[in-house]
């Protein structure tokens, strides 16, 4: 089995047609995992991407699942790997997830690479990123996966869904032994990425995955658009074993601000950021998103990226407004305040009004409590007699920064908060810049694309 190559392969995100080449090198197994790496962290998220891929019946559960990714599972066996398991409709508390192991050799020495990844949220998984105490669970009799231990600490949401991929990852393995090195690659987008954040630091503290044991330094951990999950303590801020969690994210993506920081909250490892007009200078992002802008059509069959005019103004100041006016996590479910004259915690705010209607699925119910939200989030964003400053201004960001919301089809608007956040957008620009490029921000001619940067 060769350890370097490529291939293309086609995939369907969102009902539109993509296409990808992904370049593979697994020599980098005999590496450990502190130094990053930008060949692996550009590959990986092709694969964060990809794990998007649209899902289909399975009769005959070839990955272990009623439902399967075609062409995620083709891109996986490109690669060489095996053992594929694909679950494609994990529930609330949950996250979906495919796991794939590769033996690999490198230099005369055997390795287990099990590759691990971890999907943004699918329908009603919206309800548990909103619910980071665990008040609505539905897992274990409203306890879930992680029980309350982490309450206050850990958002709750992402703490289950850890706790549900921790076993599956331990009952994979020991389902398929192989006598190799163990090597641990973890990847996630969005609430994904918030699993693996959480996963990594917990494989890292323990040193094993239930009695199997795993060192540090064989624990590869690429995470995008990661949100906010963890109040760390000092130590664990200074901690270095968490240095090797990597962290993608772009400055102008409302997800990654959340849970707010004034809050207390963050992530584990280190931290990355993507270009931006607001973190770069203006000629040099504009040579970035020129190269990024021909991969994301590549992925979004010639759909264009819309970036914020105004760089991360947008989302610093609702995030602001958002942190202001909630003071903390507790008062996030406690304070009330006036959405249309009706009295309502954040918590309900965002329950009944944008979580219904990113969550919703394709029946006639759905659609219909879809549109029931459009017009709450539109009303409320322009009520100044009987909103609330806050919950105003929350529903403004998300109807004008999204063309508004999609309720008008894209006629009116040409920026998407959706596009900052999306998978494409983050693997077009991993594609676009340089490993030089994206840890120094030197000038524009540093820029590669994905050929000549191989």
């Amino acid at each position: 089995m060769e350890n370097t190559g490529n291939f293309t392969v086609d995939f369907i995100n969102d009902n539109i047609d993509g296409t990808t080449t992904v370049y593979y090198d697994f020599n980098w197994v005999k590496n450990t995992s502190e130094e990053y790496n930008h060949k692996l962290a550009k590959m990986v998220s092709q694969f964060a991407m990809l794990g998007y891929d649209k899902g289909f019946e399975d009769e005959t559960k070839s990955t272990g699942y009623d439902y399967t990714k075609p062409n995620l599972k083709i891109a996986l066996e490109n690669c060489g790997f095996k053992n594929i398991e694909i679950n494609a409709t994990a529930t609330r508390d949950e996250v979906n997830y495919f796991i794939a192991q590769r033996p690999t050799e490198v230099e005369g020495k055997k390795y287990n690479l099990v590759f691990a990844a971890f999907i943004g949220s699918y329908t009603k998984q919206w309800y548990s990123n909103f619910d980071p105490f665990g008040t609505e669970r539905i897992t274990n009799d409203g306890y879930g996966y992680a029980g309350f231990e982490e309450k206050g600490k850990v958002h709750l949401g992402f703490a289950d869904a850890r706790e549900y991929v921790y076993d599956k990852l331990i009952k994979y393995i020991k389902r398929n032994p192989d006598d190799g090195e163990l090597k641990l690659l973890l990847t996630g987008h969005s609430r994904g990425a918030a699993v693996a954040n959480l996963l990594a630091a917990k494989l890292i503290v323990q040193g094993k995955l239930g009695d199997i044991e795993i060192d540090k330094d064989n624990i590869f951990t690429y995470c995008y658009a990661t949100p906010n999950g963890v109040i760390l303590s000092e130590e664990e801020k200074n901690n270095p074993d968490f240095k090797r969690i990597f962290s993608i994210v772009n400055p102008e993506d409302f997800v990654t601000e959340v849970l707010p920081e004034a809050w207390g909250f963050g992530k584990y490892g280190t931290v990355y950021t993507l270009p931006s007009k607001s973190n770069n200078k203006i000629l040099s992002f504009e040579a970035y998103e020129k190269v990024m802008q021909d991969y994301y059509k590549r992925f979004k069959l010639g759909k264009e990226y819309h970036p914020f005019k105004k760089g991360t103004d947008a989302v610093d100041k609702i995030s602001e407004i958002f942190a202001m006016g909630m003071e903390n996590l507790e008062s996030y479910y406690t304070k009330e305040m006036k959405e249309l004259f009706d009295d309502k915690t954040p918590f309900d705010y965002f329950m009944t009004t944008l979580c219904p209607y990113v969550a919703c699925g394709t029946s006639d119910e759905d659609i219909a409590a879809k549109n029931e939200c459009a017009k709450l989030l539109l009303l409320s964003a322009y009520d100044f007699v009987g909103t609330d400053a806050a919950y105003r201004n929350i529903s403004r960001f998300f109807v004008q920064k999204e063309g508004f919301g999609g309720i008008t089809n894209n006629r009116v608007s040409s920026t998407y908060f959706s596009d900052s956040h999306r998978p494409e957008t983050y693997c077009a620009y991993m594609m676009a810049v340089s490993k030089e490029a994206f840890l120094n921000e030197p000038e524009p001619e540093d820029t590669q694309t994905e050929e000549t940067s191989e």
